[in-house]
């Protein structure tokens, strides 16, 4: 069954149809050269056709050995590339290559632009490698090396393709060929790179440490992945179950960080660390649990084990605790982060060279190709230039505004911003946010519920089973009367009604506590669910102009902040617009016809002639950057001058002062969090224990069963033997000398002998049986699985009588500790129904 930890994801391939490739060539050449040339490129227009259309007629099948071709034919583009212009442009090659989008087949694209084509192939090329990760057996070492190394050249594939083939295509350009789709393709295969080294690490038994900062790393990776779907650009073209899959992954490796730097606490006996890192694992996993099921329910059955692995841990380390090191288990914020460790990194293509593929070598002369590619170096150097000028702007853009906290107190100013809220508080509240808040305690309460129902099934199969036992054994002994020597259900079955009393009573107690619990969370539902950084800000002081200033005119000030922000805004448009412009003047940058006319010695005067129409465009960047920092440098001005007019310092302090009531809601959110996460720990180990108890009252009543049915027959088989004795004649009298007599024995009495030599243990006078008692019965009464305490909240110590302490029995040995709800004063009576 696939599992939480095993399910990865490839890449779906884009589709294409058939596509004239030759004849649009071929007339190309004709026109432009003549017949001869044309007649030259043939042969190797022919091999380009039949490789494509190989190509097309494989796609619906296997694609795990199609890479090789693709790349090929990706070469055999890089020449027509060099030598023939495809595009809509009068007098060059018109070829329209279609595509349909990888995660959409019903939506295709056209365009008449060889990049176009030129990057299909090569997603392709990542997708194939991706296909081939998820087929090698990842069950051993090598097979997880080889899939880890396939994942790497995929993410260095979508990298190259987004940095270089996917950014000289036509607008619109396709979701599943966008930078931001690209580089979510280059995040995915990148985190299932670190999701297969964790896994051998793990094989090679590394350390718990390592293996949790490894883990760290893939849950960080996964948290990338799953942000970019949220993007303008992808967010509605994904299925939901790729979005659930990679945020369940990002929380699900999260959570493995915290078992198994638990682990490390634990081979170090920092017994509190590990209790305060599986609680909040504990925690975290019913969120995994939640966006399990967006997934499947197979991947919600596949995280059972690892609950119960987490379950079973923190209530050993709780034990250990309360019994042995009696530490203080502090707050999880104060305990140490996990430093991820990142072990794996894009490997970039090294098979796309051309240069050794000989195609139309007699049409176009060597070394008119090499002085293109030179060309286009020179175009891509230019290129890159101006794009980092223009990033860079973006990037100093950004640090400002973030260092003069806008737009965040403009927003403030008009009343509908967080910048209320402290730092501090607003990161709390969006990590309630983050694990579901009110709902999420809901949905363990539910959980709670579930649970709580199945202990009292099992709780009434148990009395079931005792009770048809009992009314069983009263029938035969009210049928044979004092013949029916077995020993009483009362004597035999006192142990297992007295463990069955004691878990009805850890029930209501724990439903006590529950009813509790439930009563909190009522009380505190409406705050709990306005835990939200908008909420947060309503409830905080307004950022508001003084009364009397001192300084300069507030409004002066903000009009004046205001106007450069709009300016600035405009300016990132406008470096958006030129980003364009250099991208659609580079793919209509074809010089080839100019160089074939101009011959081999005039290069370098057609090269500065043909760069100097980028002059425009590098001239408009540089005002563009210019201006940039103009604008950021009056922001930093007008910003200083905004906190002195408005006393934004003062108002801070406001806020924090009159945030004491969100944080008095966190503490209690948490409370209740840590309250319910308890409580199901301890519904699922009392779970556990009520149906090893059913199990043992099953065999028991079994056992019973039999041992009547044999008894029974025996019984029967005397009184008919006796009726038998009865009905026959005397028998005649014998004169001869009779052989010395034996002494005669009762027939009970020879009967009981009989089963002594089968049981030495039983003495004469012990109860009759026909067979020798089962474990049950002739046995000291057997210990039943022992369940996890239920501590008290906050890790303190129990108290000293646990509401479910069993009573001692004189000549019996001690009962096994039943779960304890240590948290919660005893109560009479059972809540009303509340899950």
């Amino acid at each position: 069954m696939p599992s939480a930890q095993n399910v990865l994801l490839a890449i779906h391939i884009k589709r294409t149809d058939n596509v004239e490739l030759k004849n649009p060539i071929l007339s190309y050449i004709r026109e432009t050269y003549s017949d001869r040339e044309a007649e030259d490129a043939v042969d190797d227009l022919v091999a380009i056709q039949t490789l494509r259309n190989e190509l097309v007629a494989t796609q619906a099948g296997s694609q795990l050995t199609a890479k090789d071709s693709y790349i090929k034919y990706f070469k055999c583009l890089t020449s027509i590339e060099t030598r023939f212009p495809i595009s809509h442009e009068k007098g060059n090659v018109r070829i329209n290559f279609p595509w349909t989008d990888a995660f959409r087949h019903s939506k295709k694209t056209s365009q008449p632009n060889i990049h176009f084509e030129k990057a299909a192939v090569l997603f392709n090329v990542a997708a194939v490698l991706s296909q081939q990760a998820l087929q090698v057996d990842r069950a051993t070492a090598d097979g997880l090396k080889e899939a880890c190394k396939l994942f790497q050249e995929a993410a260095g594939m979508f990298g190259h393709l987004k940095e270089n083939e996917a950014s000289k295509i036509d607008n619109p350009r396709p979701v599943d060929l966008s930078p931001e789709c690209l580089g979510m393709m280059e995040k995915l295969m990148m985190a299932q790179a670190q999701e297969c080294v964790y896994h051998k690490a793990k094989m090679d038994k590394k350390s718990p440490g390592t293996l949790a900062r490894l883990a760290k790393q893939a849950g960080n990776m996964y948290s990338e992945v799953s942000a970019v779907f949220n993007e303008p650009a992808v967010v509605q073209h994904f299925e939901r179950s790729w979005v659930a899959h990679t945020k369940m992954k990002a929380s699900l490796y999260d959570v493995i960080a915290l078992m198994d730097q638990a682990k490390q606490y634990n081979s170090e006996t920092k017994v509190a660390q590990e209790i305060a890192t599986l609680s909040e694992a504990f925690v975290r996993m019913q969120s995994v649990k939640g966006l399990a099921k967006a997934v499947s329910s197979e991947m919600v059955e596949s995280l059972k084990p690892q609950e119960e692995v987490l379950t079973l841990a923190l209530t050993k380390a709780q034990k250990d605790n309360n019994t042995v090191y009696l530490e203080r288990v502090p707050a999880f914020a104060d305990v140490p982060a996990i430093q991820p460790a990142v072990l794996v990194k894009a490997a970039p293509p090294t098979n796309l060279d051309a240069s050794t593929e000989n195609l139309f070598s007699g049409l176009i002369p060597d070394s008119s190709a090499k002085a293109l590619s030179k060309y286009t170096d020179m175009v891509d150097s230019i290129s890159r230039e101006q794009l980092t000028k223009l990033a860079d702007a973006t990037d100093a853009a950004r640090i400002t505004l973030k260092q003069a906290e806008l737009p965040e107190l403009l927003e403030a100013l008009d009343g509908v911003s967080s910048a209320a809220v402290p730092e501090g508080l607003l990161r709390e509240i969006e990590e309630v946010n983050s694990i579901g808040g009110a709902q999420h305690l809901q949905e363990i309460l539910t959980e709670m519920g579930e649970l709580r129902r199945h202990v009292e099934a099992d709780l009434s199969g148990c009395q079931s089973a005792l009770d048809e036992e009992a009314q069983a054994d009263a029938a035969a002994r009210s049928q044979y009367g004092d013949e029916w020597r077995m020993p009483t259900s009362a004597t035999l079955a006192k142990h297992y009604w007295e463990k069955l009393h004691s878990y009805r009573s850890t029930m209501a107690q724990a439903g006590d506590s529950d009813g509790k619990v439930i009563q909190r969370l009522r009380d505190h539902e409406a705050a709990f669910a306005a835990l939200s950084p908008d909420t947060a800000a309503n409830q905080l002081p307004r950022l508001q102009a003084p009364l009397v200033s001192t300084g300069a005119d507030p409004a002066v000030v903000v009009a004046s902040l205001r106007r450069n922000m709009e300016a600035l805004n405009q300016l990132s448009n406008d470096r958006a617009g030129l980003e364009d412009r250099l991208k659609e003047l580079k793919g209509r940058d074809n010089i080839l016809p100019k160089l074939m006319s101009a011959g081999s010695a005039n290069t370098d005067t057609l090269f500065d002639r043909e760069l100097r129409k980028y002059d425009s465009l590098k001239a408009d960047v540089a005002a563009n950057v210019g201006r940039n920092a103009e604008l950021l440098a009056a922001i930093s001005r007008d910003a200083q001058a905004f906190k002195a007019v408005f006393e934004v310092q003062a108002w801070r302090a406001a806020c924090e002062g009159a945030a004491g009531g969100i944080r008095t809601t966190l503490k209690v959110y948490k409370e209740v969090l840590d309250h319910l996460s308890e409580g199901l720990r301890f519904y699922m180990s009392l779970q556990e224990a009520v149906k090893q108890h059913q199990q043992q009252c099953s065999d028991y009543a079994y056992t019973r069963a039999i041992q009547r049915d044999d008894m029974r027959q025996d019984l029967d088989r005397r009184r008919r033997e006796v009726r038998e004795h009865k009905a026959a004649p005397p028998p005649a009298v014998q004169h001869h000398q009779l052989p010395p007599q034996q002494p005669q024995q009762h027939p009970n009495v020879q009967q009981q002998m009989t089963y002594m030599s089968l049981n030495p243990s039983h003495s004469a006078g012990a109860p009759y049986s026909p067979h020798p008692m089962q474990t049950p019965h002739s046995a000291p009464a057997p210990q039943g699985p022992q369940a996890p305490a239920y501590m008290s909240y906050g890790g303190a110590p129990p108290p000293a009588h646990t509401p479910y302490q069993q009573p001692q029995y004189s000549g019996q040995q001690q009962q096994q500790q039943q779960p304890a709800y240590g948290g919660y004063q005893q109560q009479q009576g059972y809540p009303p129904a509340a899950y």
